[in-house]
Order: structure tokens, then sequence, then C-alpha cells
């Protein structure tokens, strides 16, 4: 099936939005969210594209800009951007970076959507992004709300490329030409995120090759267990 067919099999499946919809699209620069962009133009859905520069590359953040706005530009898309002092504002809520980032990042999502009557804004997690979820959850603490990894659906945010595994975006990227930069901050594992991704993962891979797989069906089943205890719970508060 072409990718373009399983990505609108997908948000039927999952209900993430109608045909007639807007949607705001948050594009970062890099490959996950410039892929998402692009298909869901090919699909023919009514699009914008927001994007943030929390001026922490310096000149690589610029880049990322240039690179999103001239690719809206060169398909008509409606392009948004807003520029954060996200150190400032990590200092000042005594937050992490990438905590500081996704607050500011999201609260001016929904002001966007707000102000322009978007019905839902699209973020590229994948596949991947599902799994190490599901690892930082568990360094915190959690239950079986926690092992579900990130939801298809959220309030107003949706992920149309959830299912697909980095894999699959490397050789789409591919197929389509598509532009993107890579953020080098990606390749540390100065970050919790990363060190999961970079570090600890691949030791679980080591020692079992289909170690993907396995987890999704894993969080598929630990999603079927909290569904259950929350109708369980539910009849019991009745």
């Amino acid at each position: 099936m072409e990718i373009l067919d399983r990505l609108s099999e997908y948000i039927d499946r999952e209900q993430l939005c109608d045909p007639q919809d807007r949607l705001l699209l948050g594009v970062s620069g890099g490959k996950d969210s410039m892929l998402m962009a692009l298909l869901l133009w090919k699909l023919g859905y009514q699009i914008a594209i927001a994007h943030c520069n929390f001026q922490l590359r310096d000149a690589e953040s610029d880049l990322d800009e240039q690179l999103v706005r001239q690719f809206a530009k060169e398909r008509a898309i409606p392009f948004y951007h807003i520029s954060f002092e996200t150190q400032r504002y990590a200092e000042e809520q005594q937050l992490s970076i990438q905590m500081s980032a996704r607050a500011l990042r999201y609260q001016w999502f929904e002001e966007l959507l707000d102000a322009h009557h978007f019905n839902a804004i699209a973020v590229a997690h994948h596949q991947q992004d599902h799994i190490e979820t599901v690892f930082i959850n568990l360094a915190r603490g959690t239950g079986l709300r926690g092992l579900r990894g990130i939801a298809a659906k959220r309030d107003r945010i949706i992920r149309p490329i959830l299912w697909m595994s980095n894999e699959e975006i490397v050789q789409t990227v591919a197929q389509y030409h598509v532009p993107y930069r890579d953020d080098q901050s990606n390749f540390s594992n100065k970050y919790a995120r990363n060190k999961v991704r970079l570090d600890i993962l691949p030791q679980f891979r080591a020692l079992q090759p289909q170690f993907d797989q396995v987890m999704l069906e894993n969080i598929e089943r630990f999603t079927d267990s909290y569904n259950l205890v929350q109708r369980l719970t539910e009849t019991i508060r009745q």
C-alpha cells in the first residue's frame, strides 16, 4: 500500500480529523515534521504551518526557519512564526530547556488555534517517540496510564505519523526528496530522551532484534489493560 494511502487509512481509523478540517502543523525543519507537512499537503488537507525559533542554536535556528518558510512559500501554505527567549524562560520558571520549549510551543499553538479557527494542531511524533516515551515514564514512575506511550489524539493535538517507523520516515523522505535540516542537539545524550534513544534502546535491540515490534505489542496490551481498568472503575463509581 502506498504511503499516502496508509496515512489516510490511519487518520480515518484513529478519527484524527475530517477532510474539511483546518489543520495547523507544528514544523521544526527536521525530517519528521517536514515529511508530515508534505504528506498532508499531498492529501489535500487545508493546512497552515507554525514554526518556533527557540534561539538556542544561533545561526542554525535561523537556517531552520528559512527552510520551513521557503517550503511553505513554494506551496502557498500559510506560515506562522515566533521567536522565544527560551533560555531566560527556563531560568525564570526553573524548568529544563526541553520542558520550557514544550510549554512555550504548545501555549502558542493553542493561541493560533483559537485566533485563526483551526480544528487541530498536528505534530510529528512517530513510532520511536512512542516507545521512548514509555521508557521515560517508567524512569520517572508511572502506572498503566504512562505505559500507553503517546496518544494518537489528545484534546486538539493529533499525531498523524505516529504509526511510522524511523526507517519508513528515512525511506519516504528520500523517495519524495523532502528538504530538511538535522538538529545537532538530537545527537547529544545531554537530554533524557536522547539518552534513552542513543544509549539505552540500542542495548535492548541488541538483545532482541524485533524489539520495536515487541514494544508496540506491549503498548497495545498496556492500553487494553488501562481501558479495562477504566471501564471497571466507572462501573463501580456508578
